[in-house]
């Protein structure tokens, strides 16, 4: 119930931001460019953290050799398994930031800018400006409400 408010309130918010945009005649300029190119790949790759090992504390020689050896095979085993799982998580890392900011530029900027695509046509005029106002705030969070809708039918 929580989620059906909040999301109605960020929904009214929404309509009322398109439906004021398209009645004012508010455009967007796409003057960002290429998200990822070479050059900025090459300084994100140059600024990544680079594997420099790791320090040895070996035992003292009165553990007896036995616990000397045990020791050092096991800071092998765990320096391998580190160096692979640093691996595996600052590839992660990277690859959810680069999505999500992919998604934040298509949502802010293509999305919002082919709705005000349509601002030429309404600048002016508030009946128009409130019908696609309200056609665009539906396409854009209706599938919110059937994900919520959907949790909750399954619970």
């Amino acid at each position: 119930m929580n989620s059906i408010l909040s999301t109605s309130v960020l929904a009214g918010v929404f309509f009322l931001f398109i439906t004021g945009g398209l009645y004012s005649g508010l455009k967007l300029k796409d003057n960002i460019g290429n998200i990822l190119n070479k050059e900025r790949i090459q300084r994100y790759a140059d600024k990544t953290p680079k594997f420099d090992g790791f320090e040895v504390d070996i035992p003292d020689a009165e553990d007896g050799i036995g616990g000397a050896i045990l020791s050092f095979l096991a800071w092998i085993v765990i320096s391998i398994l580190l160096v692979f799982l640093s691996y595996f998580f600052g590839l992660f890392f990277w690859s959810a930031v680069f999505l999500l900011g992919a998604i934040l530029y298509w949502i802010f900027f293509r999305a919002l800018r082919l709705v005000f695509k349509n601002s030429g046509k309404c600048k002016g005029k508030i009946v128009k400006s409130l019908g696609l106002g309200l056609f665009y705030s539906f396409i854009y969070i209706s599938w919110i409400y059937g994900i919520i809708f959907l949790i909750q039918y399954l619970n």
